[in-house]
């Protein structure tokens, strides 16, 4: 699918938002967007040479400058012996942090409203479903895929267009202090948590850092914003006050009588299930499987409640979800029913998935499965747990 031209700048903007120091150029230029890599870049664009992990951006600036690009941003001025050398070139400090400023630039000056979604497990399907609440595409901007983290964030945000009302952004972290950095470009109007489990050990160390890490994401909320949180998890209740600011209003969901947003009653099938509100009679018809998507289900009813989507559209749109591909997917083949649960594995993930398979009327299961990575010290009894689970499930 060809990538759409994003909003219109100017060299004078780029240097607004990113305080780089413009080494040649005009800055009344304009520029049709923002794109970091040469390979798709549009013709009119300025290209942002990041520094990566096994790519150095700067080494493709020539590239760019055969392919349209109207202007560099650069952390060194690299040595161009064709079309780079005479294009509008802006220097800044690191071209990562760049990308993010411009990012942060553009979601100020679009006025979306920004709902950031961030938690353990169930950060995707609830970041899907909370853009299926809310609308089509037309108006709904969502992150692609999993593109959570300190690339895949800004550029999300670079494709708002003036249309746009909402923006359902997803945070990745497997680091202490990258929430914060993502939820600083963000804005965010509302905050998700999903929930908080044993993922990321390695770095974290602890369940606490776990719960610290994502807790952050609060901190940027404004007086006014929205904070959603799993009320079934006392811990993190308790500690979330601590992150808001003034005037934030705290909305829980789950299934104890103290969540704002209460499941009462799950009814599962082999394609579906039905979840009963408290204070509505009616069932809502979820087309996934597996208890654990019924608190996905909660958490993007209940974002949709705070920000005032009515029961009824939330009830329409439910109907025509499609469950994300390698997450409690169903696909049958040849008479085989398979639970296509790959994407990824943590502990508490691992957990949800078997407990599924189990509820799946099937006359014999077999779970094929993979290891659990970056839990450090927790590793060994982290499996050996989930082998125990494996084996009282049946």
């Amino acid at each position: 699918m060809s990538r759409l031209p994003a909003a219109s700048w100017t060299i004078a903007q780029l240097l607004e938002a990113t305080g780089g120091v413009l080494v040649r150029g005009e800055p009344s230029r304009e520029i049709t967007g923002i794109a970091i890599d040469s390979r798709n870049l549009l013709s009119g664009e300025a290209f942002v040479a990041i520094h990566g992990r096994r790519f150095d951006g700067h080494r493709f600036v020539d590239d760019a400058a055969h392919r349209g690009a109207s202007c560099l941003i650069v952390s060194h001025v690299p040595e161009a012996a064709n079309g780079a050398s005479v294009l509008p070139t802006i220097l800044v400090d690191n071209t990562t942090e760049a990308l993010g400023d411009l990012a942060r630039f553009h979601r100020r000056r679009c006025g979306a409203t920004v709902i950031a979604v961030t938690g353990s497990c169930g950060k995707t399907t609830t970041k899907e479903l909370i853009a299926h609440l809310f609308g089509g595409p037309e108006f709904v901007l969502k992150t692609s895929g999993t593109q959570n983290n300190h690339i895949g964030v800004p550029l999300t945000l670079l494709r708002l267009r003036e249309e746009h009302r909402t923006a359902v952004v997803e945070l990745g972290s497997n680091h202490p202090g990258e929430i914060a950095y993502l939820a600083a470009i963000a804005e965010p109007d509302l905050a998700v948590l999903t929930n908080i489990g044993p993922v990321h050990l390695e770095f974290f160390g602890s369940l606490m850092g776990v719960l610290r890490e994502k807790l952050s994401l609060l901190k940027s909320l404004p007086p006014g914003g929205s904070a959603v949180l799993p009320g079934d998890q006392l811990d993190v209740c308790l500690a979330a006050p601590a992150y808001l600011a003034p005037n934030v209003r705290l909305v829980t969901f789950g299934t104890t009588d103290r969540c704002d947003l209460q499941v009462l009653d799950v009814q599962r099938s082999e394609r579906d299930m039905a979840i009963r509100l408290r204070d509505h009679l009616s069932p809502l018809t979820v087309p996934m499987i597996g208890y654990h998507n019924m608190e996905n289900t909660a958490a993007a009813l209940s974002c949709a409640w705070a920000l005032g989507v009515p029961l009824s559209q939330m009830r329409e749109r439910l109907v025509s979800f499609e469950a994300v591909p390698l997450r409690s997917q169903v696909v049958r083949c040849n008479g085989l029913t398979i639970l296509n649960d790959c994407y990824n594995a943590n502990p508490l993930s691992f957990a949800r998935a078997l407990e599924t398979l189990r509820d799946m009327r099937v006359r014999r299961r077999i779970a094929i499965v993979g290891d659990m990575l970056e839990l450090g010290a927790y590793a060994p009894s982290a499996h050996q747990a989930i082998g125990r689970l494996a084996a009282q499930l049946g």
